[in-house]
């Protein structure tokens, strides 16, 4: 024989989400997880009175009338503890009426007809099972109604009451949803990983408990499955008062939300996908790395009998507008790329543009080889304003990675926009050598554009050779920084002291501990090569010895 079922009890929020109290005016919410053991209809104060705790005191009408008549009830709920005050709409509810609610936080609602409310309130709480098969079969419903992760996740928001979701990546990133669902106190448990083909054992719960050992709420965490099986993304949800029977309806709710969201996010990650190779040829194309015919570079289109030919290609130019592409006046270009060079861009590219549309739908984000590319047109194309719109975006808890970014100069029309792009590319190229989600604009980098295009990696191949006796010091990095600081400051040694922030005198004793390296700093056909050195091993951070860190400064 099975065990039985723990049915738990309703909360007022409960009632008021799927419950008889759907339709009441709620004029204090405070407190709304109150549980709701039972209803007690009240025609007088002394009946008032002898309220049981923890039960819904409903007034009548006839108990209503008086200008004190609501506020006394109010007070009688208070001191017998009562879940909640529903008194009939007839009656006006002053604000000084209102205020004393939210001071006892008591919720305080208005019906048309208490007796019949007070009637189905009784009905629901005997039957609590049956209150809460509707509120699964209407999440249900709306599931299939909506197409996209923040519509699936936002009918849980909306309709599950006390509980709080959100849809987030292996690595914690936002998809949709509240950020509040994954954050949970640091004295409560842990929810691990699940495992997505557990079936319905694939939900995780846990619980966060007070000082004196109540718990609060609970953590209740789904696995949703791609098409092979493994888990993408977690649903997450944190339920306020929660009970057994309650903390299990949430998880079938989130449950029956895994396939939705599994058929959303696939559908998404093709469709933008899909996009993406179709922006990134015509982008490459507007760059002139496409076909040229006649001179012109062009793209096949699709004749009238599904053929393709050279009599039906037209200009990129003309298929970037018909997109929508924003390619007149002012524009200013933006490169984007991950802090982390070796980070799969195919695979994190969907979730990337998806994430970055939500704000910017003017112009697209185009997947390149190395990155991404967008570019900002109109009032807003000025570099400084792209550079600050561009910081609190990378901030976005949405973007699943870290990004560095670079931003060209201002360009006007399409042959504007080629250069800013490069530009942007280069700039791009130097921030990614900080190893932090640093934004550089083209502008300000000087000389320093030149160093970001270099193939830095297989310099520093060469340079460890060439500086090998440096790098062997137990202060190479500090030599290594001293030296390239030397190198930009034309070799002042005053400059290169204000540079370091260190007395010059430390700087000429680092320069004689450079020279006895055998390296030659008055010597200026060594000078350039030295300089790309230091650039190079600064830049991918292979200042060490034998695979030793260098000391810091």
């Amino acid at each position: 024989m099975s065990a039985q079922r723990v049915t738990g009890q309703l909360t007022v929020a409960q009632l008021i989400r799927f419950g008889p109290l759907g339709s009441a005016r709620c004029y204090s919410e405070a407190h709304l997880d109150r549980q709701v053991t039972g209803v007690t209809l009240v025609s007088d104060l002394d009946e008032a009175r002898q309220c049981e705790p923890k039960t819904a005191m409903v007034v009548h009408p006839v108990a209503a009338h008086g200008v004190w008549a609501l506020e006394a009830a109010l007070r009688c709920a208070w001191e017998r503890n009562a879940a909640c005050v529903v008194a009939p709409d007839s009656v006006m509810v002053r604000a000084s009426t209102t205020q004393l609610a939210e001071r006892l936080r008591l919720p305080l609602l208005t019906v048309a007809d208490p007796a019949r409310i007070a009637l189905d309130m009784a009905v629901a709480i005997a039957d609590t099972e049956a209150a809460r098969a509707r509120l699964i079969s209407r999440c249900a419903v709306l599931f299939g109604e909506r197409f996209s992760l923040r519509g699936i996740v936002g009918v849980i928001n909306a309709e599950v009451p006390g509980v709080i979701a959100a849809l987030v990546t292996k690595d914690g990133h936002l998809l949709a949803g509240r950020a509040a669902a994954d954050t949970f106190p640091p004295e409560g448990p842990h929810v691990p990983a699940v495992d997505a083909t557990a079936g319905d054992a694939s939900a995780s719960t846990a619980a966060a408990a007070t000082a004196d050992g109540e718990v609060e709420e609970h953590r209740v965490a789904v696995a949703v499955p791609s098409a092979d099986g493994r888990a993408w993304a977690t649903l997450v949800a944190r339920v306020s008062a929660p009970g057994p029977s309650w903390t299990e309806t949430v998880e079938t709710i989130l449950r029956l939300a895994r396939a939705p969201l599994a058929s959303a996010g696939a559908g998404s990650r093709l469709s933008l996908a899909h996009q993406g190779s179709r922006d990134r040829l015509l982008m490459e194309t507007l760059l002139g790395e496409g076909p040229l015919q006649h001179g012109r570079r062009l793209l096949p289109q699709p004749r009238a009998n599904g053929a393709h030919g050279p009599e039906s290609a037209v200009a990129p130019e003309e298929l970037a507008r018909d997109a929508g592409w924003p390619i007149d006046g002012r524009l200013v270009a933006v490169h984007l790329r991950p802090v982390q060079p070796d980070r799969d861009l195919e695979a994190a590219s969907p979730a990337i543009t998806a994430a970055w549309r939500e704000d910017l739908a003017e112009a697209p984000l185009v997947p390149l080889a190395n990155g991404w590319a967008t570019w900002y047109s109109g009032e807003d194309a000025h570099p400084r304003a792209v550079e600050r719109n561009v910081r609190r975006r990378l901030a976005s808890s949405r973007i699943p990675l870290p990004l560095c970014a670079g931003i060209g100069t201002e360009g006007e029309g399409m042959a504007g926009l080629r250069r800013s792009l490069r530009e942007a590319e280069l700039a791009a190229g130097a921030a990614s050598g900080r190893g932090d989600q640093r934004v550089e604009c083209y502008g300000e980098l000087g000389p320093r554009a030149v160093l970001a295009a270099l193939p830095v990696t297989e310099l520093a191949v060469a340079a460890r050779t060439l500086l090998a006796a440096l790098l062997a010091d137990p202060k190479a990095e500090v030599l290594l920084r001293t030296l390239a600081a030397l190198l930009d400051c034309a070799g002042s040694t005053g400059q290169t002291a204000t540079r370091l922030g260190v007395h010059r005198n430390t700087v000429l004793g680092r320069m004689e501990r450079i020279r006895a390296k055998g390296i030659d700093l008055d010597s200026p056909d060594q000078r350039l090569a030295l300089h790309v050195a230091c650039h190079a091993l600064l830049a991918t951070g292979e200042a060490r010895d034998n695979g030793r860190p260098a000391r810091p400064l």
